[in-house]
């Protein structure tokens, strides 16, 4: 009910007393010889008001009634609208899943006929593939259990420091170990002093990339054959498939070492389905501990980082070791080619920092796979060390990106960081690893130039580096590496060939 029509009610009420009370007044109080026709007038007047305001209530009613009617029929349209979108997009969602059905199940087949394909291709090892020395196994005791170690291309040191960070701890539980790489950094750990192999990955090699799964799966069946280890633990994004069909072949146990925080946009068929290319999966730890635990029979330990295992300079002893003046001080720069809102994070690092100290040099750690070192103004520029852990303590603070191995040897070294989370890795997912740093108050993180430049004020400040040097110290995880070691043991023990197929005089005695 609307105001004026409140308002108009209540003066038609008013206006209809007045006429009931006041008109029968007036014609009695009248001169005798005119009262009955006051009172005839009275009653016309008032009998036609009354019929009036009658009217007025019926047109008013039926409108009301109309729009109220009209109101109905939209929302009962609208409703009908929504329940037909509503269906229409039920059967879009179960179109969808049937079509994603079917591509996984088209992707199953195509993925089998080429594993049984390869299966028997790669049987032509020794036809095609030339003799290989021997595996070089490093540590442990000679009769020790024998752990091989896989690892992609990537596009940095990631894959192979965590190997190598589980590989040391294998072989202090007296594991020989032994790495095959695909990457181009192959070189920076030989002469760091591990005997690394290296095959040439499907991004440096001339074929495509299904010849090259084959070529790559004759070089493992012709070399595992010959050497057969105990395990095969792969570290990368995807299983590669003559991995895959290698291990299961000659069955020896194939553990995917996956680092966690992938994006939700990359292709995640083997992430939802690890078990269609690996036998066990071992999930590394993340800031705070154990990654989220999203998957059943998949095993989840602490972080892993080499860092734990190193012995780690003082700060005078690292800065001569980097050929830094050991009275000065210094910030690391070690962002790669991340870029905030267009522009090179490394330059608007260096940019900030020189605007805000005049105390605190940046240095610009080069990485040890580039090929020369770039002049860069305003920074002292190092060529990269490797592993890097033992020098981080010439560094007052970093600025560097969120890749797994940087964050987690800062966390572990104590060291204070400003991260900027590298957005054009592929799977990794640097924003939340950033976020969960900030978030957790080991860190800061800055996602644009401007948050750069607030935190840079931040961490120039040395009571924001102290707090933080303070909870970084109080930080407990759980080490990943030891763990890992454990699952794998027990995994040696239970896939043991003799388990697997037993046999020998008392079976056969059973037998007989």
């Amino acid at each position: 009910m609307g105001t004026r029509f409140r308002t108009a009610l209540v003066g038609t009420g008013i206006a209809t007393v007045l006429l009931a009370v006041l008109g029968p007044v007036t014609a009695l109080v009248s001169a005798t010889d005119i009262r009955p026709l006051a009172l005839a007038v009275w009653a016309a007047v008032f009998g036609t008001w009354i019929l009036v305001v009658l009217c007025a209530v019926v047109v008013y009613t039926d409108r009301r009634t109309s729009r109220m009617l009209m109101t109905l029929r939209r929302e009962l349209a609208a409703k009908n609208n929504q329940d037909v979108i509503a269906e229409v997009r039920d059967n879009r969602v179960k179109q969808s899943r049937h079509e994603f059905k079917q591509e996984l199940l088209l992707d199953r087949i195509d993925t089998s006929a080429t594993t049984l394909l390869g299966d028997v291709d790669s049987l032509r090892a020794a036809e095609v593939v030339p003799e290989l020395s021997p595996i070089p196994w490093h540590g442990g005791e000679s009769d020790g259990p024998r752990v091989l170690f896989i690892t992609s291309n990537g596009s940095g040191m990631g894959h192979l420091s965590r190997c190598l960070a589980v590989a040391s701890e294998a072989e202090r539980a007296g594991c020989r170990t032994a790495v095959l790489t695909l990457s181009t950094a192959y070189q920076v750990v030989r002469e760091w002093g591990y005997p690394v192999m290296y095959h040439p990955s499907s991004t440096v090699s001339p074929w495509t990339v299904s010849t090259w799964n084959r070529s790559f799966a004759r070089y493992l069946q012709r070399r595992l054959s010959a050497d057969r280890p105990d395990v095969i633990v792969f570290d990368g994004t995807a299983v590669y498939r003559g991995v895959t069909q290698v291990s299961r072949r000659l069955e020896i146990p194939l553990v995917w070492l996956r680092r966690g925080m992938w994006k939700d946009e990359v292709s995640r068929i083997q992430y939802d389905r690890p078990f269609d290319v690996a036998d066990f999966v071992v999930v590394p730890g993340e800031v705070t501990g154990d990654a989220p635990h999203d998957q059943n029979e998949v095993t989840y330990v602490g972080p892993v980082s080499q860092a734990s295992q190193l012995e780690i300079l003082d700060s005078e002893a690292a800065k001569r070791a980097l050929g830094l003046d050991p009275d000065r001080k210094y910030a690391l720069i070690q962002v790669g080619s991340a870029q905030l809102d267009g522009r090179s994070a490394v330059l608007a690092s260096i940019e900030s920092l020189n605007s805000l100290s005049t105390e605190l040099t940046p240095v610009v750690l080069v990485s040890p796979v580039a090929d020369r070192e770039p002049e860069i103004p305003g920074a002292v520029v190092v060529h990269g060390r490797y592993p890097l852990a033992p020098y981080l303590k010439a560094f007052e603070f970093a600025v560097c990106s969120a890749g797994y191995n940087s964050v987690h040897e800062n966390l572990a070294v104590g060291l204070p960081a400003v991260y900027v989370p590298n957005t054009k890795a592929v799977t990794d997912d640097q924003t939340a690893r950033a976020e969960l740093v900030a978030d957790s108050g080991m860190g800061l993180a800055a996602r644009s130039v401007s948050e750069l430049n607030i935190e840079m004020r931040n961490m120039t400040s040395p009571a924001t580096r102290t707090a933080l040097i303070e909870t970084l110290a109080a930080r407990q995880a759980a080490d990943g590496s030891n763990a890992t070691i454990t699952e794998l043991l027990q995994i040696m023990d239970e896939t043991r060939i003799e388990n697997l197929h037993p046999g020998g005089t008392h079976d056969d005695a059973m037998c007989s």
